[in-house]
């Protein structure tokens, strides 16, 4: 344990320092049990040779111990405080120098005079951090009285200088290496957060504390058609099309403006194709650590499949509604058309039931329940054997092929409609009209179906066009890679299918 530095009694040159904070000191060196370094060894062999002693040592002295960095005439690197000279030295100014050990009080019972080694002659020089703090010292030891001369004394002094100058260009390059270390870190973790932005899926934006757009990623340039050298527009309202501007004004600046977050959807603009683009947008301010607003970040996903897929589920509702109210004027159309012709309730009343039954099958295969097994003779069966009452006016006759599931929907959905408009307006309509329905089908799987009304009612273009008719003409063709027709001379509404089925047989 050190000597009290309060303790000035016995030394009129004694001064104070805490002793918590000189540990400190001495440990943000970071040179306790380092290796032998060369500049240290050479200091010592100076101390060594200028004084002529046998031992010299570069010592800091930790609060229990003495660990010497340098040595001449040791050969150990550590030993307890409880017997060192140096613990003394730490308590005054400059210097220590002890000409004849037994005969001073501080030490003429210490094991290291009265024992081996027999130490006789100390002379040490501090080591004071810049703050004036001892942290150890350079000194030598002699095994015989003697007196140094105050040249030798000096020369103590100024390798003690050398050596705290050595310590703190140490100290410097380890804090430079610490911050290089910590630079490389932020850098590396700047650079890994910025590649995982720009690599990221959604538009990520980022502007400056007056809301101009300073950072696109890739995602959000390839979202609104920039190229990745061109320069973003710096006005956030220019990547919204011009109809929501007026919402992103009125609604998401007074938020940003306030301290919050704003999320909306919004429709942005593509600078290449001029295509609008349905994006959840959002907006939110940025602020350093003292929370001082720094800018905003945007980040922006493209809802355009959930859109399409709103839309799809709408289609398909709109579809089922059609459907059901297509269903249900067939119904009607199958009772009427057998009440007119049966000659009995009882008669009617089973070909009702057959031709119901019939309907129902053919909905099945609308539904997808028999789609994965279907070929074209029983989407045809089905679809117009609620239409057929064993008299001739529907034929139908082509090659047998397989369908794959959607294409034996589509021509089901297709055949389903036109003999619906048939029974409420065209050939079937009627007591005498005729449906006649062809289909080919090449050896490369190219294929042709033709449905024809004849001695119905005269037809005549309807003059507004609907579901059933927009679902022909638009939707079944991509289901065959083809098109389709529907044309309405007088004689007879014309549908033609035309494109290409699997080759399978």
């Amino acid at each position: 344990m050190l000597l009290d530095p309060n303790d000035t009694c016995k030394m009129a040159n004694a001064i104070t320092w805490d002793e918590e904070e000189r540990s400190a000191a001495l440990q943000s060196y970071d040179v306790l049990d380092t290796p032998r370094e060369e500049d240290f060894d050479d200091l010592a062999r100076v101390a060594s040779e200028i004084c002529g002693a046998p031992i010299a040592v570069v010592n800091l002295v930790d609060t229990t111990r003495q660990f010497f960095k340098a040595e001449v005439g040791l050969g150990v690197r550590s030993t307890p405080l409880e017997t060192a000279f140096c613990r003394h030295a730490l308590l005054l100014e400059d210097t220590m120098v002890v000409p004849d050990a037994t005969k001073d009080p501080r030490f003429d019972g210490s094991p290291l005079v009265t024992e081996a080694p027999h130490i006789r002659a100390y002379a040490g020089a501090l080591l004071k951090t810049p703050e004036g703090l001892p942290i150890g010292t350079v000194c030598v030891l002699d095994y015989e009285v003697r007196e140094f001369t105050d040249q030798q004394i000096k020369m103590l002094k100024f390798l003690a200088r050398q050596t705290m100058a050595q310590l703190e260009l140490r100290k410097r390059i380890a804090l430079q290496r610490r911050l290089l270390h910590r630079a490389r870190k932020a850098e590396q973790e700047k650079a890994n957060f910025e590649r995982v932005v720009r690599q990221a899926s959604d538009f990520i934006g980022i502007a400056d504390e007056r809301g101009e757009v300073i950072f696109l990623n890739d995602a959000a340039r390839g979202l609104v058609g920039l190229p990745a050298d061109a320069l973003p527009p710096k006005v956030v309202t220019d990547y919204v099309v011009e109809a929501d501007r007026e919402a992103f004004l009125e609604e998401v600046k007074p938020a940003l403006k306030s301290g919050q977050s704003y999320e909306r959807e919004l429709r942005l603009r593509n600078f290449a194709t001029a295509e609008e683009v349905p994006a959840l947008f959002t907006m939110f301010p940025v602020r350093d650590g003292e929370g001082d607003l720094i800018g905003y970040g945007v980040v922006t996903k493209d809802i355009t499949a959930q859109k399409e897929e709103d839309e799809r589920k709408a289609q398909i509702m709109a579809e089922a509604a059609h459907r059901i109210k297509n269903t249900l004027a067939i119904v009607q159309a199958i009772v009427a058309q057998t009440l007119r012709s049966a000659r009995s309730l009882e008669e009617s009343r089973d070909a009702i039931m057959k031709r119901v039954g019939a309907l129902a099958a053919a909905q099945d295969i609308l539904t997808g329940a028999q789609g994965s097994a279907a070929d074209i003779m029983s989407v045809v069966a089905g679809a117009l054997a609620p239409h057929d009452g064993g008299n001739g006016r529907v034929s139908w006759e082509g090659t047998d092929h397989p369908l794959e599931s959607p294409q034996a929907i589509g021509l089901s959905l297709a055949l389903h409609e036109l003999a619906t408009n048939a029974a409420k307006y065209g050939a079937l309509s009627g007591d005498a009209g005729r449906v006649d329905i062809k289909w080919h089908v090449d050896p490369d799987g190219s294929f042709r179906l033709d449905w024809t009304e004849r001695d119905g009612p005269a037809v005549t273009t309807p003059s507004a066009t609907g579901f059933g008719s927009r679902l022909i003409q638009r939707m079944i063709g991509p289901y065959f890679q083809g098109s389709t027709t529907l044309e309405f001379p007088p004689e007879g509404a014309r549908f033609r299918l035309a494109g290409k089925i699997s080759r399978r047989s």
